[in-house]
């Protein structure tokens, strides 16, 4: 402690003896120390905002700027579309009489034309969609009771509405409708001919490709029908249907 408080009263007495110019002097060398940093500090600032303001005058105003929207996953697929189609078609009919039932189904090559239009309602795709399939030729064969026959169907037309759920430029979808398709059965000499209007129900993916031009497979079942009809005074009752696999290619506009 003594030693402590002998360098503190040396230190204060040199203090004294100091000029009493000596403390304003070195106060006015801090100061002008202090001066000489602050100077360029400054300039500095004010060059940062003066180059910052002549950029951002340069700089085209927010209100004519163009942005283009993005457009939303679905809106590809909106509007009309036209496009054909071709695949494997099997008509299948079921001709009964007098007590005997044979079938008389046919697998054949199938082709059409298909057109609709989409609408997008939130991110879901509906639709409206008609179309027009050649089915394929009749099936030839015997029957135990009815002898040489020949039936089938070889043409249908639909209409349906589709509802779709677009994954980027993926969209698998569900349809449901009506068709109208032909049948005919001859036997014995005589052909009857008939059109019968049943539900038909479809399930598809559909693919975006480039320029507005889209791949699909579609596969749809159509409705059945039920017919009678008298043959050489023998009843015959056919039982009909046909379902399909397509695989189309469509234009939108």
């Amino acid at each position: 402690m003594t030693n402590l408080k002998t360098k503190f009263v040396r230190t204060r007495n040199r203090a004294r003896a100091l000029p009493a110019g000596t403390c304003m002097q070195e106060v006015s060398k801090s100061g002008r120390f202090a001066h000489a940093l602050v100077r360029p500090a400054v300039l500095v600032a004010v060059s940062a905002i003066l180059i910052g303001g002549a950029r951002a005058a340069d700089m085209p105003a927010a209100d004519n700027m163009d942005f283009e929207p993005i457009a939303s996953a679905g809106s590809i697929w909106t509007g009309p579309y036209l496009g054909i189609e071709a695949g494997g078609s099997h008509s299948f009919a079921d001709v009964k009489a007098g007590g005997q039932k044979k079938d008389f189904s046919r697998f054949d090559a199938a082709f059409g034309v298909f057109g609709g239009y989409n609408w997008e309602v939130s991110r879901v795709i509906w639709g409206v969609e008609g179309s027009a399939t050649y089915l394929g030729r009749n099936k030839k064969g015997q029957h135990p009771v009815l002898g040489s026959i020949e039936t089938g169907s070889t043409w249908s037309v639909s209409a349906k509405t589709r509802v779709g759920l677009p994954i980027n430029n993926f969209m698998p979808y569900l349809s449901i409708g009506l068709a109208a398709s032909d049948h005919s059965l001859k036997a014995n000499g005589r052909t009857k001919n008939s059109v019968g209007v049943g539900a038909v129900l479809g399930a598809g993916l559909e693919v975006a490709m480039h320029d507005k031009w889209r791949l699909r497979a579609d596969y749809s079942l159509t409705g059945i029908i039920d017919n009678k009809d008298t043959f050489g005074g023998t009843q015959a009752k056919r039982t009909a249907g046909n379902h399909r696999l397509m695989v189309g290619i469509s234009r939108a506009f």
